[in-house]
């Protein structure tokens, strides 16, 4: 077959191979079967972009409309054939699913990243190349950086890019983790998770670690006395400094959460301090 490289060239399905780096995880089987129908009724809108790979071709834009025509035996198929003077398979690929496909901002990280690494790219050649600013460029390879549990929720759509950022500001693995957890298990928003982060995580990125108040004794402590008894320290003196105060349930788990972890590193914290106080009085007796 010739290969005309400026013309529109309708190829045999058999000759066209699928992409061999896939920007797509998954596809969603109800709209693939929608696309069938409308190829089937309309015919293809937009041609399969492929590039020459011996004596067959390699599809670089268009992996799901091959799918679909291969489903509904549509053969041959149109195609825009690109030669080496062409963008980047790659760039192709995902400036094109930008437009018209509902990737996740993980898969966009992901393919980002390889090309910056394949190619070299800089911030701005990326930008270029998806047509997309250098922030919002930056904003997604950046979660290349952060934590691969993060990443793998973003890329199962289990949280939002937004609460993803707001989790990798966190710089400390426990809180993270457990920020991620009520972000899937409660669907916590981001301002609300940053909120959160940020007035109890330590070392959260740009921001001052505001620590709330630690109750005195273990959570869970079993403290029975007469009329009303605090939830935290179990007391029940001075009841008219007590307060009655309505959280949501996932709400009061985090609290728990929060005063838990406040109390085991106090308990570390007191711990250092005894094991140094013989070298002290050493120091003094000398």
């Amino acid at each position: 077959m010739k290969r005309d490289k400026s013309q529109l060239t309708n190829i045999p399905l058999k000759l066209i191979n699928e992409p061999q780096n896939m920007l797509r995880v998954e596809m969603d089987d109800d709209k693939l079967l929608d696309l069938e129908r409308d190829i089937q009724q309309n015919g293809l809108y937009y041609p399969l972009i492929v590039r020459a790979v011996g004596d067959a071709y390699e599809v670089v834009d268009g992996h799901r409309r091959l799918i679909a025509c291969r489903n509904i035996g549509k053969t041959p198929v149109p195609c825009i054939i690109h030669d080496e003077s062409s963008p980047p398979a790659e760039a192709v690929k995902l400036k094109s699913n930008l437009l018209r496909e509902d990737n996740t901002d993980a898969e966009i990280a992901v393919w980002l990243g390889e090309m910056a690494t394949a190619h070299g790219y800089s911030l701005e050649q990326l930008s270029k190349l998806v047509g997309r600013s250098e922030s919002w460029v930056n904003d997604r390879t950046d979660l290349l950086r952060g934590d691969v549990a993060v990443l793998e929720a973003l890329g199962a759509r289990k949280i939002n890019f937004s609460q993803a950022k707001a989790l990798n500001r966190c710089r400390n693995d426990q809180w993270r983790k457990l920020g991620l957890y009520h972000a899937i298990a409660d669907q916590v928003p981001a301002a609300r998770l940053h909120d959160w982060l940020s007035r109890n995580a330590p070392q959260l990125e740009g921001e001052a670690t505001q620590p709330i108040a630690c109750a005195p004794s273990p959570l869970g402590a079993t403290v029975v006395g007469p009329g009303i008894v605090c939830e935290f320290c179990g007391g029940w003196k001075d009841p008219h400094n007590m307060v009655s105060v309505w959280l949501h349930r996932w709400e009061w788990t985090m609290v728990q959460q929060i005063l838990s972890m406040r109390q085991a590193e106090i308990a570390a914290d007191e711990e250092n301090k005894d094991s140094r106080k013989p070298d002290r009085e050493g120091q003094n007796s000398d």
